[in-house]
């Protein structure tokens, strides 16, 4: 009788109960969705940050043009951002590359996608024309634009907007 309760007991302990079971699955997808849930705003956070230091930057861009007096262009092309000045001599106008250590060319990264929209035509990277598609002139006017900021290939995240009259804002976007 004692060897028929062992084996008994043997038999019952050799699987999981469905409860067992169950628990595992709820507390595995409680953390797979607190995971996905902090990737998500670390990404949001990331273009919130990169459309921050875009609008700070053309903020700067913006005074150094009222300093120096000098006219500033602004570009997106190939995958980076582009200050450019407007020289003129010799009856030859030249956009040259601002070879200042903020306003340099700045590299946008691979995951993050800028569209220009000015007087509500959109401007692509891929505009490869020596013109500037924002022009501030010296005493801090520029040319009314609205850039979006989000993932490639996904509707954008935020919206730096620029006034005619130097004044930017940013927004960001259901």
């Amino acid at each position: 009788m004692a060897k028929l309760l062992q084996l008994n007991l043997l038999i019952r302990q050799q699987g999981y109960t469905l409860i067992e079971i169950l628990i595992v699955l709820f507390i595995i997808s409680i953390v797979s969705s607190v995971a996905l849930l902090s990737i998500n705003q670390n990404e949001n956070k990331r273009l919130a940050a990169f459309a921050n230091e875009l609008m700070q930057t053309i903020q700067l861009a913006e005074e150094q043009a009222l300093l120096q007096p000098a006219v500033i262009g602004f570009s997106v092309k190939d995958q980076a951002l582009q200050f450019q000045t407007y020289q003129s001599s010799e009856g030859k106008s030249l956009w040259l590359p601002l070879d200042d250590t903020v306003l340099s060319s700045h590299l946008i990264p691979a995951d993050i996608q800028v569209n220009i929209e000015i007087a509500n035509q959109q401007k692509t990277a891929e505009d490869k024309s020596a013109q500037p598609q924002i022009v501030i002139s010296t005493n801090g006017d520029l040319i009314p634009f609205i850039i979006y900021v989000g993932k490639p290939g996904k509707s954008p995240r935020y919206k730096v907007t620029g006034e005619a009259d130097g004044a930017l804002s940013i927004e960001a976007l259901v």
